[in-house]
């Protein structure tokens, strides 16, 4: 909600460290069992937020004793009181958060405010100098006796001394404005300390916002290289299901050092598991909850996400040469550290009897490095001994019959049909399980013609390809 939050959340980074990363999920529990409690206190620190300025420029230039305008000084005071107001609904949490510390600017506010006023304006008021109260004094007298004047010449005459008294009112605000920002260059370091801290508190609360609004849990921070993720989703694509009428199938998966393989046919959503995999890994990286039921994820020295558009990195090579050139960077840093590695469809730029000697390949290259590496691919055979197999279970429990007549009664739905009858859950299958023929039931539901689909069926007996 706050420049300084915004700043919080662009410098972010993994942790790296175990013990920080725990440390920041504790913060994040803890402010979210305190917001839970003390909504009236979470209220009140977020109406503060709508109202603070980026005064950095301003904390900069004071620190560095370059005068300050009356607009700056106005910022440093309207800042002042608003951490004032800040301070008291923090407390209210009952935190004890290590990195938010929040330090009263009371000196402050009586420096900008000599008459005590607790208004959030500031002026040069006449108590600042004994000097300054004299001359507006004299400008005063000036002015009244100008407004009165009903001779002309007289008149330019009275107002050429009251310019000069202006002149004498300007090199008098400019002294006490030399010596404000003196005296609040002292509290330089505490404003910047304050910034910092309201960033972090921003940031922080909207870790805890986004985890309640979503549901998400704490993740459990393992020290092997095992991950775990119980009925996991994706906040985004659950939203776009959501405003269509439908729901998000929530995944589970468990995956161990070495190469997992998912297989499945297209529109199957092992793209969509994948994505929601990498997305909730990152997530727990970086001090965030993730979004399942249960989850153990280790710290992750690198993260990396290949899929079938890798042009915009490529400039100019195909999808399949932008991969290789992904993969080889990939592999580098599988070789030298432990990460976790997510191929998706890899290879299906190339003809499919390459393709799959190339998946199996990497599969087995991968399988030897305590690195996590998950491949989804639709090839048959991908997968060796001594290697995890889920496989999308797509339509493999429908009544295709039942399924076929809905779709006769209601054609221009067809493909919205077979994706609510589509099974988008993973299961653990054996090493030599095939990939299930779900690209000819598809195409069948959606009437290709039965000319076409006996070649097809033929082409499958023909190649051992059984149905």
């Amino acid at each position: 909600m706050t420049a300084f939050g915004i700043e919080e959340k662009k410098k972010l980074a993994p942790y790296g460290y175990r013990e920080r990363l725990l440390e920041e999920l504790n913060n994040v529990e803890s402010f979210i069992e305190s917001m839970v409690k003390n909504k009236a206190s979470t209220g009140e620190i977020e109406r503060v937020f709508c109202r603070v300025k980026d005064i950095r420029a301003t904390a900069k230039r004071c620190s560095n004793l370059t005068t300050l305008d009356d607009v700056e000084l106005y910022e440093i005071k309207y800042f002042a009181l608003l951490t004032k107001e800040l301070i008291e609904a923090y407390e209210n949490l009952n935190l004890n958060i290590n990195c938010i510390r929040l330090s009263s600017l009371e000196k402050v506010i009586d420096i900008l405010d000599p008459e005590n006023k607790k208004l959030s304006t500031f002026y040069i008021y006449d108590s600042y100098s004994d000097n300054l109260k004299l001359i507006r004094e004299k400008k005063k007298k000036l002015e009244e006796l100008i407004f009165k004047e009903s001779k002309e010449e007289e008149a330019t005459r009275l107002k050429a001394l009251r310019m000069k008294v202006v002149i004498e009112e300007q090199e008098e605000e400019l002294i006490i404005r030399k010596d404000l920002t003196k005296k609040l260059s002292s509290f330089a370091e505490l404003i910047e300390e304050n910034i910092n801290s309201i960033g972090r508190l921003d940031f922080l609360m909207a870790k805890s916002k986004l985890a309640l609004s979503y549901g998400g849990i704490k993740p459990n921070i393992t020290e092997n290289m095992k991950i775990s993720l119980k009925d996991m989703f994706n906040p985004e694509v659950s939203e776009a299901l959501k405003a269509k009428g439908k729901s998000f199938v929530p995944v589970s998966v468990e995956l161990n050092s070495g190469t997992t393989v998912i297989t499945g046919a297209n529109m199957g959503g092992k793209s969509v598991a994948l994505k929601s995999t990498v997305l909730n890994l990152l997530l727990a990286q970086y001090g965030f909850y993730v979004f399942a039921k249960e989850a153990e994820i280790p710290i992750l020295s690198f993260i990396y996400f290949i899929s079938d558009d890798m042009q915009s990195i490529s400039k100019g090579l195909s999808t399949f040469g932008a991969e290789i050139v992904k993969l080889k960077e990939v592999i580098e840093d599988a070789q030298s550290s432990q990460g976790f590695i997510a191929l998706d469809e890899f290879a299906r730029g190339t003809n499919p009897k390459e393709g799959l000697y190339l998946v199996k390949a990497i599969c087995k290259y991968l399988n030897i490095y305590k690195s996590i590496s998950v491949i989804s691919t639709h090839y048959d055979g991908a997968v060796s001994e001594n290697m995890t197999h889920y496989q999308v279970i797509g339509l493999k429990n429908i009544d295709f019959n039942l399924l076929r007549q809905k779709i006769k009664s209601d054609k221009i739905n067809s493909v919205s049909l077979i994706q609510e009858h589509m099974d988008y859950r993973l299961e653990k299958v054996n090493t030599h399980s095939e990939v299930p023929k779900d690209a000819l039931n598809i195409c069948m539901l959606l009437g290709l013609q039965d000319d076409v689909i006996d070649i097809a069926r033929e082409e499958y007996r023909d190649n051992g390809y059984g149905e």
